[in-house]
């Protein structure tokens, strides 16, 4: 088939292109897009793999995939426990400005020649069920090879694995291969995201010798640990090369896996996807290639009129305010008048991720008096996060805050909208003044969502923790950093220091907010200067020459 060579084969459970597809959890499926959309961009021969979830048995509810990709003749089959499951293919075709095409390939069991528990393997990403979960990641690495073989994939030079979801393809390579180790991981490589334990997969040996059977190699104990099979490990032991994904995620993994060479590629963001429409047109006035050359970023300090940009942030933050001000409902205080409604003469505030103890989202409240006396009139607060309605703490942390908001009610407005996708994300990160970042060290890999806010010409602050320490390191007028000590275990202890540490920051950021405007726009401009480090584009031309070491002149 055309274009059946490819260099490299991208295996991940989550990509994120579209609300409407819900294939993705959280950043783990940004990062994966965005890094195909870069893929496209540079004209690099890439094919991606992936998982489609119906999401619901009744027609009239259930994903449509036709809006966005068209269905494949070819099928293949996987085998769990001997039943033979027949799996359909979808394609999506991320393409370029320049009409270079990416294709992602979408798997899935819901068919009607399958069973209904076989059809429902594919119906919820992360099924709460762990033979369903265990079923999910078969199809995802034994399935998506096979998928690539029958699609006329035959020579692909490599296949790298993004989180251990897709360590099967592994086994699937190994029994092709004659079960030859080295064969397996001259052509492997791995991406590891997740920088505490209890977040990696491990599945009991007995439920996998009942799925998979024959499949199973005899050494399989020393390839993925002997006690259960950790699909990190298994991941790592047939991979030549693989990487974190900050400088301190480096760190934290050469610490939970003393046993393997582990190379860093930090995480950057598609810049042209995550732009808000004020600061496109600035970017395309006084940094015109900043599309393809985001290295131009640097000169952002020096290029971009401090009038442009104070206009530009302006007409952002208006659009956030008026948004935010169409929804009543979540307003933490309740029937808000005028005056408990977002102000663009405000410095505006934004917490948007997972409501999960260690991002612990309600730190600025913790000393809400003194948070009252350096904020009093000068901030307002949106948190933006979606909880299941079975997850006590996420609901009960949001309850919370929406008490604080009350309590602050005439002093600091405070808005939390109760859930967070793409779009939601986009008008955020384009529209705050700060963008607040605080979970527990070192657990967070990297984030990305400040870098995005600092493309917007947003301020970070946030823990020294992730992307965040590089960050500051390169542009020091970007925003601020607090919670340096990173020795603290403690919880309580911890929570303490960075709260106090917090609010002296914060204090800060208000006084140059206010009394400081033409240093709060030195610093907007230095902001902007990360994104020519933080992009996507570095990070797809780091793989090919730290991790894939293809040929760079078939690449670029």
């Amino acid at each position: 088939m055309k274009n059946s060579s490819m260099h490299v084969a991208y295996f991940s459970m989550e990509f994120a292109f579209d609300d409407k597809l819900q294939n993705f959890a959280g950043g783990l499926g940004v990062l994966a897009a965005d890094t195909m959309y870069s893929f496209a961009d540079l004209e690099i021969p890439v094919v991606g793999v992936s998982l489609i979830y119906h999401q619901d048995d009744d027609q009239e509810k259930a994903l449509m995939p036709e809006a966005f990709m068209k269905k494949r003749e070819e099928t293949i089959e996987i085998e769990i426990e001997n039943r033979k499951i027949k799996i359909i293919i979808w394609q999506m075709d991320v393409t370029s400005k320049n009409g270079h095409t990416v294709p992602v390939f979408f798997l899935s069991s819901y068919t009607p020649e399958n069973t209904r528990w076989d059809r429902d393997l594919t119906k919820h990403l992360y099924a709460s069920d762990k033979y369903t979960r265990l079923g999910q990641e078969i199809i995802l690495g034994i399935g998506g090879y096979r998928a690539l073989k029958k699609l006329g994939y035959n020579d692909i030079k490599h296949y790298h694995m993004n989180e251990g979801h897709t360590a099967f393809l592994g086994l699937e390579r190994l029994r092709t291969n004659g079960y030859n180790e080295e064969v397996v991981r001259a052509k492997s490589s791995f991406t590891t995201h997740t920088p505490v334990s209890a977040g990696h997969d491990y599945w009991g040996y007995p439920l996998i010798y009942q799925t998979l059977g024959n499949m199973v190699p005899q050494n399989i104990k020393n390839l993925a640990t002997p006690d259960n099979l950790g699909m990190t490990q298994l991941a790592m032991n047939l991979s030549h090369k693989i990487n974190s994904v900050s400088k301190r995620h480096n760190e934290v993994c050469k610490e939970m896996f003393p046993n393997h060479e582990i190379e860093n590629i930090t995480n950057g963001i598609y810049h042209p996807r995550w732009v808000g429409t004020a600061m496109k047109e600035l970017f395309n006035t006084y940094l015109p290639s900043w599309e393809q050359q985001p290295e131009i970023f640097q000169t952002a300090p020096v290029v971009i009129p401090t009038e442009a940009l104070d206009s530009a942030r302006q007409i952002e933050k208006s659009a956030l305010v008026e948004w935010i001000n169409q929804m009543p409902h979540n307003f933490a205080v309740e029937n808000p008048s005028k005056e408990d409604l977002f102000s663009p003469d405000t410095l505006t505030i934004g917490f948007a991720r997972r409501f999960v103890p260690y991002k612990r989202p309600g730190l600025i409240f913790q000393n809400i008096d003194r948070l009252r006396e350096i904020g009093y009139k000068k901030i307002q607060l949106v948190f933006a996060g979606k909880c299941h309605k079975n997850d006590m703490f996420c609901n009960k942390l949001q309850d919370t805050i929406r008490y604080y908001g009350r309590e602050l009610r005439g002093q600091i407005k405070v808005i939390i909208i109760p859930d967070y996708n793409l779009e939601i994300a986009k008008h955020l990160i384009t529209g705050v003044d700060i963008w607040l970042n605080n979970p527990f060290p070192p657990r967070e890999a990297s984030g990305t969502s400040g870098m995005k806010a600092a493309l917007n010409g947003v301020l970070n602050l946030s823990i020294l923790d992730g992307w965040w320490i590089e960050g500051l390191e390169r542009a020091p007028l970007a925003g601020w950093g607090f919670g340096s000590n990173l020795n603290k275990k403690n919880v309580t202890n911890r929570d303490k220091f960075d709260e106090e540490e917090l609010l002296n920051k914060l204090k800060e950021a208000i006084i140059c907010y206010y009394d400081e405007k033409d240093m709060w726009n030195e610093r907007m401009k230095h902001a902007i200067s990360l994104l020519s480090y933080f992009n996507t584009h570095r990070l797809v031309h780091e793989y090919n020459n730290k991790i894939w070491n293809t040929d760079k002149t078939n690449l670029i």
